[in-house]
């Protein structure tokens, strides 16, 4: 258990004045208010006051961050400790104060001796798509366990040193997705010498964040620092199903922390895990593999390409921290991952046909939309209405979005889908050039005039799934413009 004494102990900084209430114990850390719940009790909880100089350091640029002395002014009393480069000079306040020179070091440095404290399982997480989804699956398999994880996909620079703060916490497992913003140079180097991993996660490289890294190889080379500052002799876990340059980049960087590397693969019958095959149904997914070498199967809620991988890198950590996974088969059938991926709501339209919902907008890469469009051939043959494909464009590509968006018109033009609808400007001239030659394919300007049309297709058991980027358009309140058409006469499917 930290107190507040032995958690300062070889810290920078100076105490505001003399205190004789410097054993107070400290379980929790925090540096934003929009966190703070007003019934919650903050009195064993260490605020950070991070000025919006230290915010704008981390972003590289200038943000909106308002000073942290000003976002708990009226609640200093409510915490623990608070630690600020500006003490609070009101004498109404009573809680200790700590005062440092520069806030984001003194993060830092307290993360740091943390997280050297602590010796249960770590867990770090990157790839273009799937780190959330793994991450969340890992949680939801250990939900008997206190697991700490991200809030949402708060995975960059600025979050880490908050969740390795909050070990203090000791949890069970420290489970954490780590952006590729926070595995870059600038400042500390890659975040992941600070998380020092027992587990790291490669979960796949693809065509994201091409508007700052020029190619996959460029993506591949950031992932990989993921490894730097994997434990001697850890664990690292890789996907395979990525290109072969991409491959040899992760391996030789991992190589240098380990041998003990895992793999696992859709395709590839010689990786540690791989899928023998699937009997996709309804409302779930067979899945039957390979686990060195043992045949195992378990159900899957939902399905698709990526989770499937997802759930063969959410195996191999259960057997690195518990020596066996058989027990937690039964758990995949019941998960579900975040909101807006892969969400299945069943509406009503305004003419009483009901129909199924698939929203998959909580993000979009080049992989991950390939995965979308394939699980959505999987399921049509078991819904008897028209089956429609709805394509946002995909953010966060830079001068490759033309050469990325019409690699997908292979897959797009192969779907079994009745109708796909376009939106976003990257996918404009791809539709309409679709549209001359094919009469299920039209592109929309704005999500009201696409509601429209899809009100007009909708009927008996249709199926709509929608795949798009959440950033560059407001293709991400698809959602809210369905249930809106739908007059919010919904059913939520389990």
């Amino acid at each position: 258990m930290w107190k507040i004494q032995g958690l300062l102990a070889d810290i920078e900084g100076a105490y505001f004045k003399n205190y004789d209430h410097l054993d107070q114990k400290i379980d929790n850390f925090e540096y934003f208010s929009g966190h703070l719940n007003r019934r919650t009790d903050y009195s064993t909880t260490l605020f950070v006051c991070i000025t919006p100089e230290r915010r704008s350091y981390i972003n590289r640029k200038k943000v909106s961050w308002r000073d942290g002395n000003e976002q708990i002014r009226g609640r200093e009393n409510d915490f623990g400790l608070i630690v600020t480069e500006k003490p609070i000079e009101d004498l109404s306040v009573n809680t200790p104060q700590f005062i440092v020179k520069n806030s984001w070091e003194f993060l830092i440095n307290i993360s740091k001796k943390i997280r050297n404290s602590y010796e249960k399982p770590v867990i770090a997480i990157t790839g273009s798509a799937g780190k959330t989804s793994t991450r969340m699956m890992i949680s939801h398999v250990f939900e008997k366990e206190t697991v700490l994880e991200n809030r949402g996909n708060h995975n960059v620079r600025f979050a880490i040193p908050l969740y390795l703060s909050k070990l203090v916490s000791d949890p069970d497992i420290l489970n954490l997705e780590v952006s590729v913003n926070a595995l870059n140079s600038h400042d500390t180097g890659s975040m992941s010498l600070l998380i020092q991993p027992d587990i790291a996660i490669v979960t796949s490289i693809g065509e994201a964040h091409l508007s700052s890294l020029k190619d996959t190889i460029g993506v591949a080379r950031h992932k990989a620092k993921i490894f730097e500052g994997l434990k001697r002799n850890g664990t690292a876990i890789i996907n395979t199903d990525i290109g072969e340059k991409e491959l040899e980049i992760l391996m030789n960087a991992a190589r240098k922390r380990t041998t003990d590397i895992l793999t696992y693969s859709l395709i590839d019958p010689t990786n540690d895990v791989f899928l023998i095959q699937t009997k996709q149904k309804r409302d779930f997914c067979e899945v039957v593999f390979s686990f060195f070498g043992q045949k195992r199967t378990m159900n899957l809620a939902v399905a698709s390409a990526g989770m499937i991988s997802n759930a063969f890198a959410t195996l191999l950590a259960i057997w690195k921290i518990k020596g066996e996974i058989d027990s937690y088969l039964t758990a995949f059938e019941t998960f579900k991952p975040l909101t807006k991926i892969l969400d299945k709501t069943i509406y009503s339209s305004p003419s009483g046909a009901n129909f199924t919902f698939i929203d998959d907008t909580h993000n979009a890469s080049l992989p991950a939309m390939k995965n979308a469009i394939a699980y959505f051939d999987e399921i049509q043959p078991f819904y008897q209405g028209t089956s429609i494909l709805v394509l946002g464009q995909i953010a966060d590509l830079g001068n490759t979005a033309k050469k990325i968006h019409e690699s997908l018109k292979e897959p797009i033009e192969n779907s079994n889908a009745d109708y796909i609808l376009g939106y976003g400007e990257h996918f404009k001239a791809i539709f309409q050039e679709e549209q001359m030659l094919h009469d299920n394919f039209q592109w929309f300007a704005t999500l009201q005039e696409l509601t429209d049309r899809l009100e007009e297709l909708l009927n008996e058991d249709s199926l709509i799934l929608a795949k798009g980027s959440v950033t560059g358009s407001d293709f991400h309140e698809i959602d809210r413009y369905i249930r809106k058409m739908a007059n919010k006469k919904s059913l939520t499917v389990g």
